[in-house]
């Protein structure tokens, strides 16, 4: 029956509300969007606050073969808003790196480890549009004893969206780094690590709790590097930021090597259509770069190359792998925006440690940008 595209969103949207529940409870943060009826299902003690969105395109009938306006009509809100607030960070992240010139004048290695404070704040604006587009879903996920669950959802969605202005255009950088590096680390002390006490041998839980610790890294080693590195404590704390990262990237080399059915860069349950040919290969090669540059990353030596390598081979495997993913599912928050945006935070978080490393090969004691 023919219908307004007007009725076509509104009714998505109500329909993907209505029906959303948390797939495979007690072992992944990740909520589902359905736009069939879903039984629900008991919510898992403890989860992060980004809530994540599955409705594939195919739902949505003529979506793979419509017109760009057209696309823009008929996509759900949250993925909409998500991308075009996601778009213009990462538009105003460029004109900056453009007009300071440290491009083009950055040798080889050091031209990608730039992009580290971009590819972390696009991402973080999109998920903190998701808080004020999915408030309540997001909210629900806020553990029981913390109050306003509301204003946490709406707070931190703003504070998220505030720290990726904050890092690509220079104002506050230190500040925002640090800020988002403590946000994160609770993250996994109140919600990531209480759920993994629940099922402690599931890996799914463990990398979903390790990915929070290296998003914690990767701004804590970016604050580090704008710290003078005579003030106390500055020492201690780049050595942390580099534990961070590079634990998460030593239990995820063994998992891929295990499961290299699924996407690379964060193993997570996705795993990629059989379309998107050599996705196996793609993620033995980052398992292998993992396996590598992980310990030197951890014991401190060549720590800026490591970590170079591991977010060379993370960008390698969204444009193999997420980027095609990403463009057909396009209308899927899951699909389309967080898988994506979450494997190019990673990147983000490894580069922005690396530019914290300091340039020797000696072991790294310090950071030094």
């Amino acid at each position: 029956m023919a219908r307004s595209f007007d009725h076509i969103e509104s009714d998505f949207d109500e329909r993907i509300i209505a029906n959303a529940h948390f797939e495979q409870p007690g072992t992944s943060n990740r909520l589902v969007f359905r736009l069939c009826p879903a039984p629900p299902q008991p919510r898992p003690p403890a989860m992060s606050l980004r809530a994540s969105g599955c409705y594939s395109a195919q739902d949505m009938p003529g979506a793979l073969h419509a017109s760009p306006l057209l696309l823009l009509v008929v996509l759900p809100r949250p993925v909409l808003a998500s991308d075009a607030v996601a778009g213009a960070v990462l538009a105003l992240g460029l004109v900056v790196l453009a007009l300071r010139g440290r491009w083009l004048r950055a040798p080889a290695l050091d031209k990608l480890i730039l992009f580290g404070p971009l590819f972390y704040a696009v991402p973080i604006a999109a998920f903190g549009t998701e808080h004020f587009m999915l408030t309540r879903i997001i909210a629900s996920i806020v553990p029981a004893w913390i109050p306003w669950h509301i204003f946490w959802a709406y707070f931190v969605g703003a504070c998220l969206i505030a720290a990726a202005l904050s890092l690509v255009t220079g104002i506050q950088t230190r500040l925002a780094a640090s800020l988002l590096a403590l946000l994160f680390f609770l993250f996994v002390v109140l919600m990531d690590a209480p759920a993994w006490t629940h099922q402690p041998t599931n890996r799914f839980a463990t990398a979903l709790m390790l990915r929070e610790l290296a998003f914690s890294g990767g701004p804590l080693g970016l604050a580090v590097s704008l710290t003078p590195q005579n003030q106390r404590g500055a020492r201690i704390l780049g050595i942390i930021a580099r534990c961070f990262v590079a634990i998460p990237i030593l239990y995820y080399s063994v998992e891929q090597f295990l499961h290299a059915d699924h996407a690379p860069g964060i193993p997570l349950e996705l795993v990629p259509p059989a379309w998107i040919h050599g996705h196996v290969l793609v993620t033995y090669l980052t398992a292998a770069v993992y396996a590598v540059a992980g310990p030197l990353l951890l014991i401190g030596w060549k720590p800026r190359a490591a970590a170079t390598a591991i977010g060379a081979i993370v960008l390698f495997g969204i444009v193999a792998v997420y980027l095609p993913l990403g463009i057909v599912e396009r209308a899927s928050l899951d699909l389309g925006v967080n898988y994506p945006m979450d494997t190019l935070m990673f990147c983000g978080t490894v580069l922005m440690l690396a530019a914290a490393m300091p340039r020797s090969a000696a072991v790294a004691g310090n950071t030094a940008a």
